[in-house]
């Protein structure tokens, strides 16, 4: 199980050591999306299940998209788990062969929450939830001085804080900080929180991350973000 002490390595290490009990539950719900695919007349199907792996009890979520009738065989596979410490709740992403893990701290849900989705009604199970619907994952590219200077404006962060890359994701940037396999999103913006001069510097990061997506799924319907599941 995850646990509050510890380190980004060592939940890396955790999820490894769980990922047989992952992917086994994601096979079973995955036949539960192919009926479910099956019997909706409306396109993109989203689906989450939440779920507990059976010997470590890490708690965690897979969804499933399928964008038409026939990919339901081969949906879109996104998986994440939730842990706390006592600054809150955080979320971790692995790839599909765990190689590499996303790490999602308190802040970025608390950015998401007033900066995207703009709803204090939720809990953060449930903001959390809403975030991975809609997630297509993020393309970057390496902090310059120009992306660091708009961080830094929209963040109180301490001079010793590390920013290492900006990504575009699909309700707008991110930015964050490589630790070898672990990556780590620390704070989210919206593209209206950009003066005109700094939309045209992210322009190109956007029009980067819906091309690869493009490539790799086809065309994308959004949002997600009202889909129930």
């Amino acid at each position: 199980m995850i646990v509050p002490s510890m380190t980004f390595q060592e939940i890396h290490e955790e999820l490894i050591k769980d990922a047989l009990d992952v992917l086994i539950k994601v096979f079973s719900f995955r036949k539960q999306f192919d009926k479910t695919v099956l019997k909706s007349t409306r396109y993109p199907v989203i689906k989450s299940y939440d779920f507990i792996t059976r010997e470590r009890k890490n708690k965690c979520n897979v969804t499933f998209r399928a964008q038409k009738r026939s990919q339901r065989r081969n949906p879109i596979i996104g998986i994440y788990a939730v842990f706390d410490r006592p600054e809150g709740k955080y979320a971790v992403s692995p790839k599909m062969d765990f190689t590499d893990i996303t790490i999602y701290p308190p802040h970025f849900f608390k950015r998401y929450r007033e900066r995207i989705l703009k709803d204090d009604s939720i809990t953060n199970n449930k903001l959390i939830k809403l975030y991975f619907k809609d997630d297509w994952g993020f393309k970057g590219a390496i902090v310059d001085k120009n992306f660091e200077a708009v961080c830094r404006s929209c963040e109180d962060f301490s001079p010793d804080e590390k920013i290492s890359f900006v990504a575009a994701l699909t309700q707008g940037y991110c930015f964050g900080e490589n630790q070898g396999t672990v990556c780590i999103l620390k704070t989210i913006i919206s593209e209206e929180m950009l003066f005109k001069k700094q939309k045209k510097v992210f322009k190109s990061l956007q029009e980067t991350f819906h091309e690869t997506n493009t490539e790799r799924y086809g065309k994308i319907l959004y949002p997600y973000l009202s889909m129930s599941g």
